[in-house]
């Protein structure tokens, strides 16, 4: 009887745990996300200036170039403004979860529970980690659309 046990934990038990322990972005992951910020000109030439960035979890304060910035994972959107006299640069930081990993995470057992916990934390979110913003616009920039070692594309947000 206690072969079948051992066997039954080793082979079955064990390796559920730690796909269960794996899937869970809480445990495996970081609650801070690096984040590079940068404004330009029109001619795309750097310019700094006193930069804001906040989402649901913190406000970040700095001067662009801004490298390395240590951004909490949350689900809310990071807006980003910065200033330089009459200069202004605008730009939203797009949240985004990863549709995939919800999808496995719920095919597994408890799945749906690591979902909510993931989702509550802001562990299973990240924004875009190169974000180029150029004065006088407000724009939008999505980690799905960017390329690694890239600046995230900003497109320009619809202003009523």
């Amino acid at each position: 009887m206690r072969s079948f046990i051992e066997f039954f934990c080793s082979r079955f038990l064990l390796p559920l745990a730690a796909l269960v322990l794996a899937g869970c972005a809480t445990v495996t992951g970081t609650p801070t996300q690096s984040v590079n910020i940068q404004v330009v000109d029109a001619l795309d030439r750097p310019i700094a200036m006193r930069c804001r960035a906040s989402n649901a979890s913190a406000d970040y304060f700095g001067d662009a170039p801004m490298r390395d910035l240590q951004v909490r994972r949350s689900s809310s959107d990071l807006q980003i403004e910065c200033h330089r006299g009459s200069l202004i640069a605008r730009g939203t930081a797009v949240s985004r979860g990863s549709v995939v990993d919800g999808a496995v995470k719920a095919l597994l057992p408890g799945g749906t529970a690591m979902l909510v916990v993931d989702h509550l934390s802001g562990y299973r979110y990240v924004y875009p980690d190169w974000i180029r913003l150029r004065i006088g616009e407000n724009l939008v920039f999505d980690a799905d659309r960017q390329i690694p070692g890239k600046p995230a594309p900003g497109l320009l947000a619809d202003v009523p």
